[in-house]
Formats: structure tokens, sequence, C-alpha cells
């Protein structure tokens, strides 16, 4: 491992004493970010930024995060159930763990607000200026620390001319309608005003063919299609120049999220005993084949079996954002600035989903909670910008934050449960012989959750120009956060305060930086990193705890750095930018589903001792002097994300000794419950990632003009889940992109066509395993010993991302 990590960076090294950095004729246009809180060229910037604009955003209708994730190599987002949301992984580094108060690893900026919260990530993208994603932990710029990355969100502000604009699409494949209107322009001299909306209705991609058995709780489904959804976003933007000195942006953000007929239903993709009962009772079945295709079999559920379930029965997921940020820059000289950033987040979110997925009867038990999220942020920053050759930032920033989670699990009143997890219906089994059996009951948990979070940081930054072509900057972040957890049991009828092993989490911590850039020429900048950055730890509540039991888990911690280039070449036509990076993870904050000696299922996050990330990246833009209207594109990323010690991983449900799962013994029982998965690889983790795409435009008759776009995308193999059993392996695959487009003049009006996933890919970044075949409360899996049980192998399940999407577009625009 040494030796190659030594060949990547000397392979990098000699990359750039290879080029020659030719005279400056402007071809390629000057891309800016943010990525140090002010804009600044990306090719000064001493990290590496994928930058996707909004022309590119457009040209392939992208509407959520996935799409830019098939635009930025080393981003992986995969989709989770309920209030979970979205999980997010870059350069192998990221969140897996199934629990709504976990902070994801890589963060989300809109505006200036800091997001963490999985769910965020599935808001509607539009109307947006560009999304920058910078990779490598965060720890300066960006609200709290950031172990993973940022992505880095800023939308349209208001011009200064009057413009409106209206643009509708239909997708084919989801039978989904998007509409889209803005009006912008100045409202006085100082004052502009943007306001954006835009609404979705969908059908949905797969087809729900489940068949239902009512004698165990099941309902036919009310749709067929997964998922009918219906969305709309309204954004409200105001920018006021209220002097020379000051300027004001007000961001106001609402939207509202309705899938109805799905919870965030899952698709069997591996069954390694069949579909089989061994509890009796055919959870799976009804034409469930194990297969990864369009087409899913999730039962309602119906409201006589299980007392009190809402949306009679019908899964569900109803979800409520509102977000904003108040962004004041005062310039108090021209020399000294003033900036404060107020932020808010509200999110509530209602959901029922089929639990234990049952495909013919209904599941064991069904989860129907409810969960909600306040923030308030609050940072100051004063900077810089002296002709001499010191310059810094300093701010504080402050976060105020609660969760809470409404555990309410519902049982399956047709299903009883008797010795040794034995099931029957209440009549006798074969052979005339009776087990005593009691009903399951109508209520597993009834209870409520709170996590309330207080932190607050100082962080710094001196940039010091040590002569013109040579800039150091060293900077620090100080944080100290306080979590407390809060649990109340109300399955009595009285609500009850429940005592857990640890209540409370705090930290303080220090995350330094230190970057070195050197800038010989103005096209080409070579630049050096070291970083740290930490995430606090949180609580597991997706369950009810009893009394006593520990739900916490630590603070996960990032350290290494980077060392990268970035040209231009060919006389400007040709920009290069590449890096090579190494970073060590301190108990990294891994998820897993368990089946204990009982036979329930539980969702659990653990700290893995630690993981080694490292990797080789290379991004290229292209516009040939011959054919200015040309843009050809790429991107590379090489990463190698590994265990370097994690001896406590969860053994998977009918993992025997022989096949490793041969530590941690349980005294009780006499079977090991862990295994030794040191050396394997992160999920969410390809070794390899690339895309290549381009873009024409061609003036034709009458002021016309036809724009051309082409975007293929690969990855190697991943796993989707932490336990890394074979079948958890997503195999690599190819998308395809391609869009065309009719302009008028001044681009006033424009007929797209735009074919995403053109082979029809399925693929997911977050799969599930459990004893689905035996309802996952009635054992059967033995684990840790030398045999398997009746029930086998645990099962698994996963989220899968839509396949092809073909679209038609129309959009006008007036002045």
């Amino acid at each position: 491992m040494f030796r190659t990590k030594h060949l990547l960076l000397s392979a990098v090294a000699t990359s750039i004493l290879a080029l020659d950095a030719a005279p400056a004729t402007a071809q390629l246009e000057e891309v800016l970010v943010t990525a140090r809180k002010r804009e600044e060229s990306i090719m000064k910037v001493p990290v590496i930024a994928s930058v996707v604009s909004q022309e590119q955003i457009e040209q392939y209708s992208v509407g959520d995060l996935h799409g830019i994730s098939d635009r930025v190599p080393g981003l992986v987002i995969g989709s989770a159930t309920m209030s979970f949301g979205s999980q997010v992984s870059l350069r192998g580094l990221g969140t897996s763990t199934l629990n709504a108060t976990v902070d994801q690893s890589v963060s989300l900026n809109i505006d200036g607000m800091q997001m963490t919260q999985g769910l965020a990530y599935a808001a509607g993208m539009f109307d947006l200026a560009n999304v920058e994603v910078l990779k490598g932990p965060q720890a300066l710029f960006y609200g709290k620390a950031s172990p993973g990355g940022v992505i880095s969100i800023a939308t349209a502000d208001p011009g200064d001319e009057f413009t409106a604009s209206i643009r509708h699409g239909y997708e084919s494949s989801a039978k989904e309608s998007r509409s889209d209107l803005v009006i912008s322009g100045p409202v006085s001299d100082k004052l502009g005003v943007r306001l954006a909306a835009t609404f979705t209705s969908q059908d949905g991609y797969f087809r729900n063919e489940a068949q239902a058995d009512p004698e165990y709780g099941a309902a036919t489904p009310k749709y067929r299609n997964l998922a009918e959804k219906e969305e709309w976003v309204v954004r409200l933007t105001t920018v006021w120049q209220a002097s020379d000195q000051l300027q004001a942006k007000l961001k106001l953000n609402a939207t509202d999220s309705k899938v109805d007929g799905d919870g965030g239903g899952l698709q069997f993709v591996s069954c390694p005993d069949g579909v089989s009962a061994p509890s009796g009772i055919p959870f799976l079945g009804g034409g469930e084949d194990c297969k990864l295709d369009d087409k899913l079999r999730i039962v309602d559920l119906s409201p006589e079996a299980f007392i009190g379930i809402r949306n009679g029965g019908v899964p569900f997921l109803f979800t409520e954002q509102q977000f904003g940020s108040l962004d004041l820059q005062y310039d108090i000289n021209p020399e000294l600035s003033l900036n404060s950033v107020t932020g808010f987040y509200r999110l509530d979110q209602s959901s029922m989903i089929n639990g234990t997925m049952g495909t013919f009867a209904a599941a064991a038990v069904v989860a129907d909670p409810d969960f909600a999220r306040d923030d308030f942020t609050q940072e100051f920053r004063l900077s810089s910008d002296y002709a001499a050759a010191l310059n810094f930032t300093a701010g504080i920033f402050y976060q105020e934050g609660s969760m809470s989670y409404r555990n309410n699990v519902l049982g399956n009143t047709t299903m009883s449960i008797g010795p040794e997890q034995l099931v029957a219906l209440p009549f006798e089994l074969g052979l005339g012989q009776t087990v005593n059996v009691v009903p399951l009951p109508a209520q597993i948990q009834l209870g409520y959750q709170t996590v309330d979070i207080a932190a607050i940081s100082a962080f710094g930054q001196i940039v010091w120009n040590i002569s013109p072509e040579l800039e150091l900057a060293f900077g620090a972040r100080w944080t100290d956060e306080e979590r407390q957890h809060k649990v109340w049991d109300d399955i009595s009828g009285e609500r009850v305060q429940i005592n857990t092993a640890t209540p409370t989490l705090s930290v303080s911590d220090i995350s330094p930086e230190l970057t070195l850039t050197y800038t010989p020429s103005d096209t080409l900048t070579v630049f050096a990193a070291l970083k740290q950055a930490l995430k606090s730890g949180s609580f597991d509540t997706v369950l009810m705890p009893a009394a006593g039991d520990e739900v916490a888990f630590g603070d996960e911690e990032i350290a290494g750095g980077e060392f990268g280039f970035k040209n231009r070449l060919l006389d400007n036509s040709l920009q290069i930018e590449a890096a090579a990076y190494y970073y060590q993870f301190s108990d990294l904050q891994v998820g897993a589903n368990e089946n204990q000696d009982d036979g329930t299922l539980v969702i659990r996050t653990l700290n893995a001792a630690s993981a080694d990330v490292y990797g080789v990246e290379l991004i290229a833009n292209y516009m040939p002097i011959a054919l200015p209207n040309l843009n050809i594109y790429g991107a590379l990323n090489y990463n190698k994300s590994e265990y370097s010690e994690f001896d406590n991983a969860p053994c998977w449900g009918g993992q025997m000794i022989s096949e490793g799962c041969n530590r941690l013994m349980d005294s009780n029982t006499g079977l090991f419950t862990a295994q030794d998965l040191s050396g394997g690889e992160l999920m969410r983790a390809p070794a390899w990632q690339a895309n290549v795409g381009a873009s024409y435009e061609l003036p034709i008759w009458q002021d016309m003009s036809v724009a051309l776009g082409w975007n293929t995308v690969y990855s190697s193999s991943y796993y989707t889940n932490l336990l890394l059993r074979d079948d958890m392996q997503w195999d690599s695959y190819l998308k395809h992109n391609a869009s065309a487009a009719l302009r008028g003049r001044d681009e006033r009006w424009e007929a797209a066509l735009i074919i995403n996933n053109i082979s029809d890919e399925l693929t997911s970044g977050n799969c599930v395993n459990a004893n689905f075949a035996n309802g996952a409360v009635y054992g059967g899996v033995e684990t840790g010993g030398d045999s398997r049980g009746s029930a086998g192998v645990e099962e698994l399940a996963c989220n899968i991302d839509a396949g092809r999407q073909v679209w038609l577009r129309m959009a006008w625009t007036f002045d």
C-alpha cells in the first residue's frame, strides 16, 4: 500500500514537470468558485472542486442531487427510506447508518445555510447558479467541520433587467410532468427580486405487482405505479444594495413533497434460500423473484390487522421543508469587510412503510413514525484584503438545533407468536398438534425521542504571501458541541421518561488546516494541503430503547492531506486539474442491521476503529480553438477506501464461524456476534469512476441554433452494505446521457429532447439486510455458530434508482 501511494504521488509530480504553460489568450471561460467564501478563479483555489454549471444542470434536466452525482466522479448517493433520507459518500467518505438523528459526513450548503440531515438532499433543485462539490475535509469555511466534503449550492439571483421564463417538461418513463416559473428583475435602483417556483407530479418509474393475501393482513395495492408523487418548491430572493458599503441578500425556500403508495419501499435483489416461509407465513411470495428489474412487490396494509394505522394502510411519505438565509455584507473600508449569515431550517415528515417488507403477507410489524428538525445558525466573519503580505479571516459560528422522533411501531394482529418464536395462526398446525400462541400486539412500540444540539465555534485563517508567487495559509476551527438525548415511553398510555446509559454527549475539538499554493504564472497553480476535521457523535433513535440501553455513538475524525496542480495549456483552450490524496479516518460512524436472539431486528450505529482513504483525481476541460462552440470534458477518480481496523463489525444473519463470524462470543448463547472486516472496502467506494462528455452549439437557419450534448458515466463495482457479503457488491456499470435542443434568437425559446440513462441501467447506493422471509421478528436465523438455522441466510433488499428518463421540454423567456 505504501509503495502504491508513493507511485501515485510520483506520477502526479512528473506530470507537473512535463506540462508547459502557454501564454493566455482566453478560450475557456473563467470559472469562479467560493470555496474559501470569497469569489476566486478555480485556478487559484488550493482544493479540487467539481463545478456543475447552470447550463449543465439544465442541459440534462437535473432535478436532484442524484443527477449531480452522475457528473462528479467520486460522488455516490444512496437513497434510504422514511426520515433517513439520502446517504452521501465522496471519495468513499460518507454516512452509512439508517438513523435520522445522525449528521451526514458530507454536508450540504445552500446559499450559506449548512444542512446535515439526509432529507435536505432530496429537496428539488432548480433555478440554480451552480453547484460546487468540494472534496476532502472542510473545516474552515462552511459552518461546522465536514469530514467528507461539502456540496455547495448557489441559487440564482435577480439580474439588472426584468425577465420572466416558463418551462414545461414531460418525462415518459415515470409519466412525470414538471413546470418551472421564474420572474426576476429590479424593483428599484437598489432592490432586486426573484421569484421562482416549480411543480412536479409523476406516476413513478416502477410497477407494483404485489399479490395480497388478506388472511395475513395484506391489502391489494391502491397504486400500481411507484411512486406516485407531487412536489412543489417556491423560492423568493431579494437583493438590497442599501448603500455602497452594505448589501443584504435574503433567500426564502419552501418545499412540499407527497409520495403516496410508497414510504421508501425496497426491491429484493438477493434471496439466498429462495422465498420459503420458515415460520409458516409466506411473507415473500405472490410472484416475488428476487431479481433486479423495474417491478417491485409491496402490499398495502389492512387497517383491520394494524389498529390505528394511518392513510388507510397505504404506505406514504409526506415531507415539508422550509429554509433560508439572510446574508449581510458590510464593507467597513475597501480593505476590510464584515459578513453575517443567519440561517434557519425546518423539517416535518410523516411516513409509513411496510416495515418488514411483506410482498404477499403483510409485514409482521409496521413503522408509522413522525420526524421533525429545527435548526438556527448564525455566523459572523471578518475578512481583510490588504495590499500587505499578511491577510486574515476570523469569525464565530453558532448552532442551536432540535430533532424529535415519534416512534410508532404497529403489530399485525392476524399473526401470533409462541415459544421459541414458533408461529401459527390461531388454529391447529399439522398432525393435530397445536402451539400455545399469543397474537402480536397492536402496538409494539410507542414513544418519543428528542436530540437537542448546541454548538459554538471560532475559526480563523492567516494568509501570508511570501512572494507574489507563493502563498502560505494556516487556519483552525475550534468547536464545542453538546447533544442531549431524552426518551419517553407512551406504550402504557402514560408518558414515562426512560434513562439511557449515555444521555449527553459533548466534544471540544480543534481542526487545523495548512495549505501552500505556488502560482508561477497565470496558467499554472501547484498546491499542497494538510487538513483535519471532526463530526460529533449522536444517538440511535430508530427504535425505542429500554432503560439503561447504550444508544450513543462517538465522534468521527479525519486527518490527512493532498497535493495537486491546475494548468491551462494550448493557448488556454485546455485546462487540467489533478490531485493525489491520503486521509485516515478514526472512529468512522457506520450502521448495521442486526437480528437479535429473540428474532427482533435492531438498527444501530457503531464506530469502526479506523479507515484509510487514498487516490488520484484528474479533471480536464478542452475547447478546441478551431471549434469555439465545442466543449469536451472528462474526469477520472481512482480511490482506495478500506478499513485499516474493524474487528467489531456485526455478522450478517446466518453467517457461520467458518465464514468469518468468529469474534465476540455471547456467553448466554455460545454464539459469536462479530466479524473482522479489517482490510475490507468502505461502502459506496468504487475504485474507479469516470465521466466524459461534450457539448456543441451550432448556428443554423434564421438566427436559430442547435445545442447537442453527450455524457457517459462509468463506475466500477462497490458495496452497498456495510457487512461486505458477496451479494452486497453492486456490479460495475456505464450510463449514457444525451440531449438535443433547438433554440431561437437570443435563446428566447427552446425545444429540447433529453434522454438520461439511455441503456436503462438500474443502480443502487444502499441495500438492507434482514430476515425478511421470516418477518424479521420470527427468528430462525442462527448466526455465529456451526450451522445457519431454519431460516438460512437473511435476504437483501435495495433502494433502486430510477432507470431511463426521456424528457420533452419547452421553454420561453420574456423581457
